[in-house]
């Protein structure tokens, strides 16, 4: 675990069994924590900062991730080791894209793409890492965990300054926006063997699996079902709140 020879070897590279950090092991715990308190960190940064400053952090944080992803794709051409797999269609590589745009110029659709599937994908992606298999002194695995951080550190410190409000109402563009990646997600991976949003197969080690096994030949539209489940659980206590505040706003007939 600790032989530096693997540092440089490519994510899909092989290498020997039993060099991997595993998941929930202490090893990927402590990172976790790690990881956890800089967000805590960045978003309490943010909270106070004024707009202009606010600006910058949503820059910094937008094209990080985004070099993250350039550079990653530029290895593995360096390397000679580019195939299909490495192409940036993953769920979380799509939402690097709406972070940086959502950095320059942000809008009702990167807002609402960012709440409703980058912050939770991005989560789960270091609570499950596909790359748990990897030595931890790798620079693949740490750019694997310090993008997803950075994916999900910019969606909550947007939510917790207020600058994305969750609307069912607009939910319509994120479906929108599934309708065209998930088709053109599952004929790549047909033609090509991928497994961009893990459509084709489960991430090993995540809940993926058992639901997988449980759905068989229906895993695809249970998935899709289960994204319903977590949207009803992501916005069902903003629509709460707000019908609370504006129940509260009417007057009493009565006084």
């Amino acid at each position: 675990m600790n032989d530096w020879q693997y540092f440089f070897v490519p994510q899909y590279s092989p290498i020997p069994e039993g060099l991997g950090f595993g998941i929930f092991s202490p090893t990927h715990l402590a990172v976790l924590a790690g990881l956890m308190l800089a967000t805590a960190a960045l978003i309490a940064c943010y909270r106070r900062s004024d707009s202009a400053a606010r600006g910058r952090i949503r820059v910094t944080v937008g094209v990080l991730a985004f070099a993250l992803e350039a550079v990653r794709q530029v290895a593995y051409l360096a390397q000679g080791l580019y195939t299909p797999d490495v192409l940036p269609l993953h769920m979380c590589a799509v939402t690097t894209f709406f972070v940086f745009i959502d950095a320059l110029h942000s809008t009702q659709w990167t807002r609402q793409f960012l709440y409703a599937m980058g912050s939770w994908g991005a989560l789960c992606a270091l609570l499950f890492p596909d790359w748990a298999s990897r030595p931890l002194l790798n620079i693949y695995t740490w750019q694997s965990f310090l993008i997803h951080a950075c994916l999900f550190a910019y969606a909550l410190m947007r939510v917790v300054a207020g600058e994305i409000v969750p609307e069912v109402r607009q939910l319509w563009r994120v479906a929108v926006i599934l309708a065209v990646v998930v088709p053109v997600s599952l004929l790549l991976n047909g033609q090509l063997g991928t497994n961009f949003w893990f459509l084709a197969t489960a991430a090993p080690g995540s809940p993926l699996e058992p639901i997988q096994t449980f759905a068989g030949g229906y895993y695809i539209p249970f998935l899709l079902f289960l994204v319903v489940c977590v949207w009803a659980l992501l916005y069902l206590p903003w629509e709460l709140a707000r019908r609370k505040s504006s129940s509260g706003n009417h007057p009493n007939p009565s006084s």
